[in-house]
This record gives C-alpha cells, structure tokens and sequence, in this order.
C-alpha cells in the first residue's frame, strides 16, 4: 500500500539570505523566522500554515538540498523502509537530524537520480495563528481538511524512466496524468487529492539533476494578481506570464526565487478522486497563456 500522503516540505540553499527573506514575506506572502539552526546554519523558516515550516532557505550553495516526504505514522514510516530496503535502498535513521526538521523521526536516502529525501512523521506545529505579510492564505488542505501538503515540485535528470518507477513502484506514488510535447514527455504524480505533487521532466545524458520549480497555491485570483504586480513592479524575473494549465487547471505565473530555482504561484488547483479518475495524455501545457516569450 502507499505510505508517503504528502510533500511535507523542502529545504533550499541560498547565498543571499537577505533577498530571500523579502522575496519569501513581500512577493509570497510567507510567514519569516530567521535563525540559526540545530546545525548553526543561518536559515529562513518560512511559514504558510500551523506547521513550523514548510520550506527552509539555508546559507549554502543555491540549490534544492532536501525534499521531506510525510507519512500518518511511526508504523507506515517503518512499512515504508522496509519497502525501501527491500528494493535495494540505502536507508539511513538520523535522530539528530530530526531534531533539526523539528520532527518525530526521519530517514535519509536518495531517489536515483541522487536527489536527496527524507522521510519523516510527526511534524512541528505551533498553536500561534498563521499571519500572512500579505494577506494571502495557502492551500495545504483540501475542502474535507485533508492534508494537501507544501504544494508540487517538479524535478529534471536524465534518466526519467528510472526516475518514475522508483516513485511509482517503490514509493506507491500513482500517475495524475501526462504531457507529450514530442518527443519530451512530463509525468505528473499524486499521493493526495491535489492534482500533483511530484512531477518529471527530462534532461539531456549529462545535466546535473535539478529542481525546475515548486509550486505554492493561494485562495483567489486577487491573490495572484497582487503578487503578480510585485514581481513587475520590483523587476523580478518573470520566466511564465498569467495562464491557466490543461492538467490541474491551476491558474498561475512563474518567476525566478534569489537562488534562481523557479516559482509557479497559482490558484483553483483540481483535486484528484483516485475512485473516478481516468489517467490522461494532454497535447499542451495550457489552455491560454502561460507565453514565455516577453518575460524578463
């Protein structure tokens, strides 16, 4: 049976903390704690719900550095290793480091493309309500107050076939749908009811795995249009105009963080019903816009 029920956060490296933390409070409408970690590293602990964190900006080379993947419990964290180690996975128990996620337990290991995971249950969450520098509120919960978690990452390596058995097969993620631009192929993954949370694209023999973007999804158009005017009005790298995709109906734009790892910020996101829903194969990425030609 699948264990892993949501992305439960992400850490990111970044050389310039400073324009990080302004992008994170005054362009996403993210909740900023600055500190030194367990590990004494200067880090951002950005805030989009009651969990302590959803994403961590760490000084360090700008890069995605960690993905966590949350299971219910102690139990179907335990299922999940053997499942890993049963398929030949390297899997390592590091209290220490869970310590500093601020969770329960945690395991370590990597997907085949060196990408590295984490592994965890029982999250930090603070009683203190969640305050927007924006106004916004993100969606980490479905209408049934279902966990939706952080939103989508969709990460790029050569081998992509090896890349989606190993989610599929290994870590019981299951196929939302597809997008064929001849002959590339982008595979789009859920383990929730949000329509992705792990997506693929492939890259030529030779490219260094990377995160291509994640994706944080707000309550309402306005929502988006205001940030959208402050990434024009603050001259930040605008890489995908306003448009609304095919797949997950997700009406959003994309721009560049300070590390240079892209941001999709978006709104109505479809939900997935895995007892009505039929695996698609979609010709395009967006139903209108989306035009990256007169970007900046």
């Amino acid at each position: 049976m699948p264990y892993v029920n949501a992305l439960g956060y992400i850490g990111i490296g970044a050389k310039d903390l400073d324009a990080w933390q302004t992008f994170a409070a005054e362009i996403l409408g993210l909740q900023v704690t600055r500190a030194a970690d367990a590990e004494n590293v200067d880090t951002l602990f950005l805030r989009m719900d009651a969990r302590h964190h959803r994403i961590a900006v760490r000084g360090g080379e700008d890069e995605l550095s960690y993905v966590g993947w949350e299971v219910a419990d102690e139990a179907h964290l335990d299922a999940q290793v053997r499942e890993l180690e049963s398929a030949g996975v390297t899997v390592k128990e590091n209290p220490q480091l869970a310590d500093v996620r601020g969770v329960r337990r945690l395991v370590q290991f990597e997907d085949p493309a060196g990408f590295r995971l984490e592994l965890f249950y029982g999250a930090a969450t603070v009683s203190d309500p969640f305050v927007s520098p924006t106004g916004v509120r993100f969606i980490t919960e479905d209408p049934e107050g279902r966990d939706l978690g952080l939103g989508h990452i969709v990460l790029v390596a050569p081998d992509t076939e090896k890349m989606v058995d190993f989610y599929l097969h290994t870590l019981g993620f299951k196929v939302s749908d597809y997008i064929t631009f001849n002959p590339v192929v982008l595979t789009f993954t859920h383990v929730n009811p949000r329509h992705h949370s792990l997506a693929f694209g492939p890259a030529s023999e030779g490219t260094k795995p990377f995160m291509d973007h994640f994706m944080l999804e707000v309550e309402g158009i306005d929502a988006v249009g205001r940030a959208l005017d402050q990434v024009r009005a603050r001259e930040i790298s605008l890489t995908a105009a306003l448009g609304r995709h095919t797949n997950d109906g997700m009406l959003s734009f994309y721009m560049k963080s300070p590390s240079g790892i892209g941001v999709e910020y978006g709104t109505e996101g479809k939900l997935i019903d895995d007892d009505a829903w039929t695996v698609t194969n979609w010709n395009t990425a967006a139903f209108w816009g989306h035009d990256r030609s007169h970007t900046h």
